[in-house]
């Protein structure tokens, strides 16, 4: 019961997080698709999706790899290496981002100018994940929390102010430049409680190993992410821009409610490791519990996400934007596919099976972007809202198989 209580307070701090942030996010959407059209929408976000894919590359599933570690007593040494790692791979992430765009796409300059102006969240992603580390293995997510209140409310003021005076779009990124600086500042500040050494320690062969043992998990958190946006560059391909624009927004939407099962998992995870390592059987009784909690919660948000998906659209945008009701709908089905897969892929890293777990998710990758490829040129975004759901329906099937012979 303690446990759960516990579980319960972090999840309730990062939900805090997240309604601060989604609030601010679909602000900045309304100002966007208000003040920019479909058009500066899709550049706009698309140029946020490219971003998106740093971030994961960022992290690389080093806090997850490591937090056994860092549950000793001693963990300042381990972290300060950890730190060391993350500044330098930061930095040669957000380079690598800055020159892709400008090699691979000749076309789409404000989605090339937008993700230059955006670069600085890529190094300061890097930050937070080493903050982070410390505030998941003390579960103090309210560290994570109360910052936003500063952030996301300065960012946001920022994108409305560059909005109303006729900026171009690429330099609305800047609002997430100065939120995620203000956020991971303020991050660092309270964390000072957790740890008194924050000077990083360069260590090659302790970066070597990180990256070994983080890799099957890394290399599964991209391929998620691949195939969950991959959509969204073939529909710029194919279709207009407006198109990227309309399902994008749609998609931002249905992301807000994805991150509430990451939450839950987040706060999760350490106590699994410990009944994992200790009581087996319990372990199993929490594992059933967990999954239809989240199947319940996730049933409730997709019949609500359905029947209010033409409500928050237009409150989002105002009008114009039909075709997104459309596509959140579609989207909604898949809700329980993703709130019961992110209970799995914990499942199975804590067990040791990650190597089918990369495997996992690259068949979906796989099956995603084949799909896509042959359903989007004809029907655009709508492909991509069905296509998204039916590969996380793939992919739960193919973690719950693999756990049962297992």
């Amino acid at each position: 019961m303690q446990k759960f209580i516990k579980i319960s307070q972090q999840t309730f701090w990062q939900a805090i997080f997240k309604a601060v942030t989604t609030s601010g996010g679909f602000l900045i959407l309304g100002i966007v698709s208000r003040n920019y059209g479909a058009d500066g929408l899709g550049s706009y976000t698309l140029a946020l999706t490219y971003l998106a894919f740093f971030y994961v590359l960022v992290d690389f599933g080093f806090n997850g790899y490591i937090l056994g570690r860092l549950q000793q007593t001693n963990f300042s040494q381990e972290w300060r290496k950890l730190f060391g790692v993350r500044i330098v791979w930061s930095l040669i992430l957000t380079l690598v981002a800055a020159l892709l765009p400008q090699i691979f796409i000749p076309n789409l300059v404000d989605f090339k100018l937008a993700v230059l102006v955006g670069l600085g969240t890529i190094f300061l992603n890097g930050l937070f994940f080493c903050a982070q580390a410390l505030i998941q293995v003390k579960l103090k997510y309210e560290y994570a929390t109360w910052p936003v209140f500063l952030s996301a409310p300065a960012g946001a003021l920022l994108i409305y102010y560059l909005s109303n005076i006729g900026a171009p779009v690429y330099l609305l990124t800047s609002g997430y430049v100065l939120s995620w600086f203000i956020y991971t500042g303020l991050a660092f500040w309270l964390t000072k409680r957790i740890i008194k050494t924050f000077s990083p320690i360069f260590d090659k062969k302790y970066a070597k190993n990180l990256f070994q043992g983080s890799f099957p998990l890394a290399a599964t958190l991209l391929l998620n992410v691949i195939y969950f946006r991959v959509d969204s560059f073939i529909i710029s391909y194919f279709q207009k821009i407006t198109d990227v624009g309309v399902y994008n927004l749609a998609y931002q939407v249905f992301q807000a409610v994805l991150v509430l099962p990451t939450y839950i998992m987040n706060s999760f995870y350490p106590m699994m490791l410990e009944t994992l390592n200790s009581k087996i059987e319990k372990f199993n009784q929490q594992i059933k519990l967990a999954a239809g909690g989240l199947l319940l919660v996730s049933l409730l948000l997709s019949f609500f996400m359905y029947l209010l998906s033409p409500f928050v659209i237009r409150l989002i945008t105002g009008s114009g934007f039909s075709g997104s009701i459309t596509s959140l709908q579609i989207l909604s089905f898949g809700l329980p596919a993703y709130f019961l897969s992110a209970l799995l892929m914990w499942v199975m890293v804590a067990k040791g099976i990650r190597k089918q777990l990369v495997l996992v998710y690259l068949i979906g990758l796989i099956f995603n972007f084949i799909a896509n490829m042959i359903f989007i040129p004809q029907f655009s975004y709508i492909a991509a809202s069905w296509i998204t759901g039916i590969s996380e329906y793939l992919i739960l099937g193919m973690q719950f198989v693999i756990l049962w012979l297992l």
